[in-house]
């Protein structure tokens, strides 16, 4: 069914992060020109046929399976080109919104390639479904939950985007390397034979998907398996959790804890209530 819903936006709603001001569903988009652009942020999934964005200069074709992300204010026009172009959008604002589609690499106006558009569409099927079985009203921070999820999903659904997908595909024995060996020591050429490719590619995988490098994710990973031993084993010695967790000096061990965690092994421990 064709409709385009509009909750009721409170002033409670507008202090919210994010809130919903338009849900939709077309079988069949018809042509839209705005010579002053939309007031709001808005994010349109094409489930069938194909058409036409127009930004300033540059003309889009906009395919099924794509998205296309209208930041407010900008003037721009869509159309079909091929029928039935059928598509889910939604409307927001909120002072997160920006922010969010940035991290996700969206700054302006566009199409994006989506390889998992399923995962949007349910994001938006739900808003949809929320908003029709409401009747728009007092959902709002139901709403602002829902959209924060979406837009964090953002980053994973797009083409190039992600820890999702190819890159944390390759990335999975490493991973995996690393919670059964971080016992011992664990150089990065052992690291990179675990996924097949060289140091050099191994770093820069890490960097696009987990936004570090392998040693630092390692390192996290260490501490967060030794504070799960203060808490199974309490009355181990510092300098025994430290060896466990594959760091040759405890003093080493209590450098990268407190970095990490802005206190010492035995400041957390007794903030915990645990034996020292």
């Amino acid at each position: 069914m064709d409709t385009a819903l509009f909750p009721v936006v409170t002033d409670a709603d507008l202090r919210l992060p994010l809130y919903l001001t338009s849900v939709g569903h077309w079988t069949h988009q018809d042509p839209v020109h705005r010579a002053e652009g939309f007031p709001d942020f808005q994010w349109l999934q094409v489930l069938s046929g194909e058409g036409q964005l127009t930004v300033g200069s540059r003309r889009m074709t906009v395919k099924a399976g794509q998205g296309m992300c209208l930041y407010p204010n900008v003037p721009h026009r869509y159309e079909a080109s091929k029928s039935p172009w059928g598509l889910y959008w939604v409307s927001f604002s909120g002072e997160l919104a920006e922010p969010l589609l940035r991290e996700a690499g969206i700054g302006e106006c566009g199409v994006f390639g989506t390889v998992r558009p399923e995962l949007a569409v349910a994001h938006l099927r739900g808003l949809y479904e929320l908003a029709s079985s409401s009747g728009g009203s007092f959902a709002g921070r139901e709403f602002s939950k829902r959209l924060y999820a979406m837009l964090l999903d953002v980053r994973g659904v797009l083409e190039g985007f992600g820890a999702d997908g190819q890159q944390m595909a390759r990335l999975a024995p490493v991973l995996r390397l690393i919670d059964e060996q971080m016992h011992r020591s664990l150089t990065l050429a052992e690291m990179a034979d675990a996924a097949g490719t060289s140091p050099q590619h191994l770093c820069a995988l890490f960097r696009q998907a987990l936004e570090m490098r392998p040693v630092e994710y390692l390192n996290r990973e260490r501490i967060k398996r030794s504070k799960e031993l203060m808490f199974r084993e309490s009355g181990l010695p510092i300098r025994e959790i430290a060896r466990r967790v594959g760091f040759d000096h405890a003093s080493y061990f209590g450098a990268v804890f407190k970095r990490l965690e802005g206190q010492s092994p035995e400041r957390f421990k007794m903030m915990h209530g645990l034996k020292s």
